[in-house]
């Protein structure tokens, strides 16, 4: 996928363009989420939709505040998913989504986000 997985603007808009307030989110992210997928995936292979409603509402307003908003629309589409309380055909796509955009977003927190 190319170009950033975050929209700076957007998030530096919310944070009143506090940079370091950024970065720490960004670094404070990027060391407390590597495991956020397996969280998410033992949820919904246990059918504990209630966890998997937590877990892909908590991205989303994670993913949002930080502007990965690929990830937050991917979040969205499990914490949909998840209301509904039963497997469906979309999920193992949307599972794959989601992971995708976790990975990417956790990686380039790694290299270090540009915030110029």
């Amino acid at each position: 996928m190319a170009g950033s997985a975050f929209d700076v603007e957007d998030a530096l808009g919310r944070l009143m363009n506090n940079k370091n307030l950024y970065k720490k989110l960004l670094d404070k992210f990027g060391a407390g989420y590597g495991d956020y997928e397996e969280k998410v995936r033992a949820a919904f292979g246990a059918d504990n939709f209630e966890d998997a409603v937590h877990l892909s509402h908590t991205m989303k307003g994670l993913a949002g505040n930080l502007g990965a908003v690929s990830l937050q629309e991917a979040s969205l589409d499990l914490e949909v998913i998840a209301k509904g309380g039963a497997r469906t055909d979309e999920l193992d796509g949307a599972l794959d989504r989601f992971s995708a955009e976790l990975r990417r977003v956790l990686d380039e927190v790694a290299e270090g986000v540009k915030l110029d």
